[in-house]
């Protein structure tokens, strides 16, 4: 009787314990499925982060270039007008470039 009941005792330990190797594998796959998921997720959105960055970066090189094509036709013009007299610029040149250096005193301040 004590052998049957120690057998009985040994075979439920056996059988509690293959559950919870059971259950532990289960819970090991279920967090796995989750951190798969968070990790999709979480390259979805730094995927579509590094998309708007390319963007935003590709506008600033086009207003970047836009601002350097304007500075050398601004550039252009200034010198386009003759000096009339050696001493000095004629005065729509000096406005030219007073306006230049403003616009870039403006846009190194942050300024519109």
């Amino acid at each position: 009787m004590i052998r049957s009941a120690l057998a009985g005792l040994a075979l439920g330990l056996l059988i509690g314990a293959g559950a919870s190797w059971q259950a532990y594998r289960l819970g090991i796959e279920v967090a796995d499925g989750r951190h798969a998921a968070q990790l999709a997720e979480a390259q979805t959105a730094q995927f579509k982060a590094a998309e708007l960055a390319s963007r935003k970066e590709a506008e600033r090189l086009a207003m970047v270039e836009a601002n350097r094509i304007l500075s050398r036709q601004f550039e252009d013009q200034a010198y386009a007008d003759p000096p009339a007299v050696a001493e000095c610029l004629p005065e729509s040149r000096r406005l030219r470039l007073q306006a230049r250096i403003d616009a870039a005193n403006r846009a190194a301040a942050g300024q519109p």
